[in-house]
């Protein structure tokens, strides 16, 4: 059976998520990240996990979400996304937020990356991310898997999202994927007990969206909006340089008379 379309309320919202959450810890679920994942014993297991592919600000409400029922998730981040900047001052305070609220913050590649340019490059976005983050990189998962060559991500990490440990019996696997849930719902799983990981791309859960047709225009009717706020903002900013040009020039020119500053290392000695 495929779900090609959900005007069920218990998905893509907020509350519907929290309601798949609450559900499974009132059913004795373990719902846990790929760091501290165990096989299913006596309890079953929810194997939580977010793909990055959009903005950010559906990972930054789920993950507050997440921490106020009392779980934790794997975030799986792009290191080049085509539609965030990792490295933006609110990119960097979310990864942050995220390490601090408890997740666990994951490598979401595209093998296409590595294949081309080695290995030096994997671990080059490994060190990025964990700098980034401030915790170690335990875990990995492949963009769109189904288009390209799998690469030996175990080699550098602990946990391949794909590894057959974390998606064949007694674990299942089911993805939100475009909005259209195949084989299984969250809750049909939960009505069953069985243990499964989750896979969810938090950008549709946050606007009321129907489907990915209408996601992908919300999301892009937002970006364009924030792109002409920047613009105007930078406008703004750039007229009132102009406006006091003689004051700052003088400020400047006295700042230059000053010894630079040390900046201390992580270390607490000048770099």
């Amino acid at each position: 059976m495929t779900f090609p379309r959900s005007q069920d309320n218990r998905y893509f919202s907020l509350e519907g998520f929290r309601g798949i959450l609450t559900r499974a810890r009132s059913l004795g679920y373990r719902i846990v990240p790929f760091r501290t994942f165990e096989p299913p014993g006596e309890r079953p297991v929810l194997l939580l996990r977010h793909d990055l592919d959009g903005p950010l600000k559906g990972a930054h409400a789920k993950a507050e979400l997440e921490a106020e029922v009392g779980v934790n998730a794997t975030y799986f981040v792009q290191t080049a996304s085509d539609f965030y900047n990792l490295l933006s001052v609110p990119n960097r305070a979310l990864l942050r937020r995220l390490v601090d609220l408890g997740h666990e913050v994951g490598l979401h590649y595209d093998a296409k990356r590595y294949l081309a340019s080695g290995a030096a490059a994997l671990a080059s976005d490994l060190r990025l991310l964990e700098d980034l983050c401030g915790q170690r990189v335990l875990s990995a998962s492949q963009h769109i898997p189904v288009e390209d060559d799998a690469i030996a991500i175990d080699r550098y990490v602990e946990n391949d999202a794909y590894a057959p440990r974390f998606t064949q019996p007694p674990m299942q696997y089911i993805s939100d994927s475009l909005m259209a849930w195949r084989e299984a719902t969250p809750h049909d799983l939960l009505d069953r007990r069985a243990s499964f990981q989750l896979l969810t791309h938090p950008e549709t859960w946050i606007g009321g969206y129907c489907d990915m047709a209408e996601a992908l225009n919300g999301m892009m009717s937002e970006e364009i909006e924030m792109v002409r706020m920047r613009y105007r903002d930078t406008r703004a900013h750039y007229m009132d340089l102009l406006f006091g040009r003689e004051e700052r020039d003088r400020r400047f020119r006295e700042r230059r008379m000053r010894p630079p500053r040390d900046i201390a290392g992580d270390d607490g000695r000048a770099s």
